[in-house]
């Protein structure tokens, strides 16, 4: 079994934060929280943010783009129409219908684009966001990955594990093989047992 990540790594960018901008120009007055969002993801990046007040700022943000539940569709399937092409094409070819792909983002977002993945819905693991609150019920990230994964796929062995992150340290640990996935080049096989 291979295990991907999904921003980053299968995406060139981070989706969430993609749609977030997206959003934003259809509904200007979200610029305010512009640098909430990018204080979120920059304590994220460094492993500095904790998943508890992760799961507050993320519901913070997320309910006040995501206010109007009856149009979310119709702007996933505008956003992707738009950012499809941002869908790398060496993760394309080298996924297949037997592959998981965990991720951070939302089922929401994922799943409108899922078609093109070739992967099963059924082997998408995400973050999950729910519509009539405004708030994540849970967040894919770190060793919440882990356990979403061994819950899931409590007798599977991940031959191979892509991520652009360091934050997926837990879940690298879980694979033969882990890879970094940087820009353009080609993913770098890296040894998880020497970062913290």
């Amino acid at each position: 079994m291979n295990v991907y990540d999904f921003d980053n790594t299968i995406y060139d960018g981070e989706s969430l934060v993609d749609f977030f901008v997206f959003c934003m120009k259809k509904k200007p007055s979200l610029i305010w929280y512009l640098p909430l969002l990018i204080y979120t993801l920059v304590l994220y990046k460094f492993r500095l943010l904790s998943i508890p007040k992760f799961y507050k700022l993320s519901s913070k943000i997320s309910s006040v783009a995501i206010s109007n539940k009856d149009h979310i569709d119709e702007l996933v399937e505008q956003f992707w129409k738009k950012n499809r092409s941002k869908l790398k094409p060496k993760f394309l070819e080298m996924l297949t219908a037997e592959d998981v792909i965990i991720t951070g983002s939302p089922r929401i977002l994922i799943f409108g684009i899922i078609s093109e993945l070739k992967v099963l819905p059924s082997n998408v693991i995400c973050s999950e966001f729910d519509l009539n609150t405004g708030c994540f019920e849970f967040i894919c990230l770190r060793e919440n990955k882990v356990g979403a994964f061994i819950k899931k796929y409590s007798e599977a062995h991940i031959e191979n594990f892509y991520t652009d992150s360091l934050n997926d340290i837990p879940m690298m640990r879980l694979a033969k093989h882990s890879y970094l996935v940087k820009k353009k080049r080609d993913p770098e096989l890296i040894d998880p047992k020497v970062y913290r």
